[in-house]
């Protein structure tokens, strides 16, 4: 099948290309693509190996999955890539983008992401991520029984956030309809650090949290500020967890908006 993506509204707007976060699809974005299309025309994306994408080992760096993703969109007759694009990443999806920024900076007008860690796992210079023993025994886990583990992964992605009774249903519901043929693979993504791509990025960026997110740390934007460019913005919802697009979606979308019309104004 090759990469899946499909484009929703009018092509006479911005440009805005979704991409999902781990062991999830672009399924994840359906309630927010309403709220989105009257502003943008929107490109959603299922990642090589997650959702109805299909993968091969190739792609399984960020760099080579950076290169897929922008060919195959490149070719695509809805042309996604025609104008000037912003790109919006969640989680995995984050680091994805923040690659595709830095490997093809042409093609990224400006790069929004979400409850996203340029650097996942902790170093010894890097304390704002999981901690290396966790992440481990995560993998394992996945490996020896994937299914019970996505499920406990649902539950730690809604931790914090508020209205997490319907999140947690419309996860679960993504996650059993996506499928994914390359958990471990996709995962050990994860493991790759960005923070010197994201130190050089020169196109304007935003980086969005959830203030009671279990999953990337409060000090996580401390650490981002210290590393970013002057042209880089950090917000943070009150209350939101590791889906602020879901628990908030209004403040969420008015944060995109806010973003995009100051670089319409100083850029």
């Amino acid at each position: 099948m090759g990469l899946y993506h499909k484009s929703f509204g009018s092509k006479a707007n911005p440009a805005l290309i979704l991409l999902h976060g781990w062991g999830m699809s672009s399924s994840i974005w359906s309630t927010l693509l309403p709220m989105l299309t009257p502003y943008f025309y929107v490109t959603v994306v299922d990642l090589p190996g997650l959702g109805r994408s299909s993968s091969a080992d190739a792609f399984m760096t960020l760099e080579a999955m950076a290169s897929s993703i922008v060919s195959e969109l490149e070719s695509s007759s809805a042309e996604p890539l025609a104008q000037p694009t912003y790109w919006l990443g969640w989680s995995l999806g984050g680091m994805v983008a923040l690659q595709i920024a830095s490997q093809y900076p042409e093609k990224v007008h400006a790069l929004m992401t979400v409850a996203s860690n340029p650097c996942f796992v902790q170093k010894e210079d890097w304390e704002h991520g999981m901690n290396p023993v966790m992440y481990r025994q995560f993998k394992a886990a996945i490996e020896s029984s994937p299914e019970k583990t996505l499920s406990r992964f649902a539950m730690l992605q809604i931790q914090g956030g508020d209205a997490a009774k319907p999140i947690l249903k419309q996860i679960k519901a993504v996650l059993a309809a996506s499928q994914p043929t390359q958990l471990l693979a996709t995962l050990a993504l994860l493991e790759n650090d960005l923070r010197e791509p994201l130190s050089k990025l020169n196109c304007p960026v935003l980086h969005m949290y959830g203030s009671e997110d279990h999953l990337v740390p409060n000090s996580t934007i401390t650490a981002i500020q210290a590393l970013a460019t002057a042209q880089q913005q950090t917000v943070s919802f009150q209350g939101a967890g590791h889906l602020p697009f879901l628990s908030s979606p209004e403040a969420f979308l008015q944060a995109i908006l806010v973003f995009i019309e100051s670089i319409k104004k100083y850029g």
